[in-house]
């Protein structure tokens, strides 16, 4: 297991880019099966369904993940590895007692209301429960590793192994003609495998870097100063990730609850194709966490700095062109789902801009946890989520689904602006302009220009994306090589934490 000390940012970054795009595009092909098998409407139902578990498996982690990747990571920073077992049991502990809990819940849920769960039954509904807690276990066990300096785990496990197997497991379903449910299930069931595979990555890493998963010998009350000072951190984090998962799908939830289920289902496929984008985003997160951590904690404010200026300049080059094809070509996109989605293009583009402007900001929500400031991120989110709510109240009942992501696109902007304030001006770490600059310039001027040319020239369809992607691909590395010193690429490949 590679640590990112010893291969750097760009490795750790190229892993989980790899790992992450696998993933994506495996979550689009599972969307495209189940539009395609289920149709908009079931899509709809399966879209909803899917929203709740994710909701219920981000809020039963309660932070630990997070929590984890920062206490750990500080820990073999400070030459304090021994303490990471008494870490891992301080997380895990609220984690299994919180999801007991949930399954308790929903199980006195379906017996006092029976009905409420549209068709599903009540094994269904206590099932997903658990297998919901279980997911959220997944989560934890993989921070372990993570703030040990496992960069190979979490995108083989969560981004390539999980979607592959659902992928498989649905389309086994359908083809046997399973509905709604059955898919759910098959959706559903790999998450135990998954889990179990986290776990023992996790019980090798103890061992190799702390001797032992007991730890050493501490005091009670150092526990108990241990145990304070990561549930302080943790439980903001554990509340803040409640709201962003909420902020994930609420539109969706309230564009079903306002229109329609197949309304939801197009919607809930428009916002699937925006975030793949984020697979940059997520592995830049992932590769720059803990080093984030570590230099803090060695009061390397410079180190942070230049880590923040090289990781959003390749940020924006690596997402940038792929936002401009689906603000181009978004309806040429949709239509690889099924029959009706394409009525989503107007929204898909509006996303697609609004999520490049994100980008742009860099890794700033990851400086922001990773510099111990978890209750200003939960002042952020919930300011995003009531305002998203807001809008989307207003804005669906009068625009539908362009509604829905209008409301998303201010959102983003908004709580974006908010935490490049906090992160450039009261924390005072800025990045470098230069190659974020010329990052930016090619991407607009070259990518914008060949697809707009392509679509005024040729039309949209499928075919014609498929070709000018491959086009402006290759045209695009080509001119990049020589600009790669400008673009910051050579140093962030030759980047290591200090």
């Amino acid at each position: 297991m590679a640590e990112p000390g010893t291969r750097g940012i760009a490795w750790a970054g190229a892993v989980n880019l790899v790992g992450g795009a696998a993933g994506s595009v495996v979550g689009l092909l599972l969307a495209a099966v189940v539009g395609r098998e289920l149709g908009t409407e079931g899509a709809g139902t399966y879209f909803l369904v899917v929203a709740v578990f994710m909701i219920v498996s981000n809020v039963a982690e309660l932070g630990a993940d997070t929590g984890l990747v920062r206490f750990v990571s500080a820990a073999r920073a400070t030459g304090r590895s021994a303490d990471v077992p008494h870490l891992v049991r301080t997380a895990l502990r609220p984690v299994v007692l919180g999801g007991v809990l949930v399954v308790a819940v929903a199980a006195a849920t379906v017996r006092t209301y029976p009905g409420a769960f549209d068709g599903l039954s009540s094994r269904f509904v206590v099932g997903a429960a658990a297998l919901a807690v279980l997911s959220s276990l997944i989560a934890v066990m993989l921070s372990v590793s993570r703030g040990l300096g496992d960069v190979l785990t979490y995108p083989l496990l969560q981004n390539i192994a999980l979607p592959f197997l659902r992928l498989g497991a649905v389309f086994a379903v359908v083809s046997a003609g399973g509905g709604v449910a059955a898919v759910l299930t098959a959706w559903m069931a790999p998450v135990p495998v998954v889990l179990v595979l986290a776990t023992l990555v996790a019980v090798m890493m103890l061992r190799r870097h702390a001797g032992t998963v007991r730890g050493r010998p501490a005091r009670p009350a150092e526990l108990r100063r241990a145990s304070g000072e990561f549930w302080t951190f943790s439980a903001t984090r554990g509340v803040t990730a409640a709201v962003e998962i909420l902020l994930e799908w609420v539109d969706v939830l309230i564009v079903g609850a306002l229109t329609s289920a197949e309304e939801a289902g197009v919607y809930a496929v428009v916002t699937r194709c925006a975030r793949a984008g984020e697979v940059i985003q997520q592995a830049a997160r992932i590769a720059v966490g803990p080093q984030i951590s570590a230099a803090l904690a060695r009061g390397a404010v410079h180190e942070a700095r230049e880590i923040y200026g090289l990781v959003t300049s390749a940020m924006i080059w690596l997402a940038w062109p792929f936002f401009v094809v689906l603000a181009v070509f978004g309806d040429a996109v949709l239509s690889l789902f099924g029959p009706g989605f394409d009525a989503g293009w107007p929204a898909l583009a509006t996303l697609a801009v609004a999520m490049g402007l994100a980008t742009a900001a860099g890794t700033v929500q990851t400086i922001l946890l990773m510099g111990g400031r978890s209750t200003w991120q939960l002042a952020d989110k919930s300011g995003a989520l009531a305002l998203n709510v807001a809008l989307n109240l207003v804005l669906v009942p009068m625009w539908g689904i362009e509604g829905a992501a209008v409301a998303w696109a201010v959102t983003i902007l908004v709580d974006t602006a908010v935490v490049v304030y906090q992160v450039q001006h009261l924390m005072d770490l800025r990045p470098q302009g230069r190659p974020l600059l010329v990052a930016a310039a090619l991407s607009l001027a070259l990518t914008g220009s060949l697809c707009l040319a392509a679509r005024l020239v040729l039309g949209s369809s499928v075919p014609v994306m498929l070709g000018t992607v491959v086009v402006v691909a290759a045209v695009y590395l080509g001119i990049s090589f020589p600009l790669r010193h400008r673009l910051g690429l050579v140093d962030l490949v030759a980047h290591r934490s200090r």
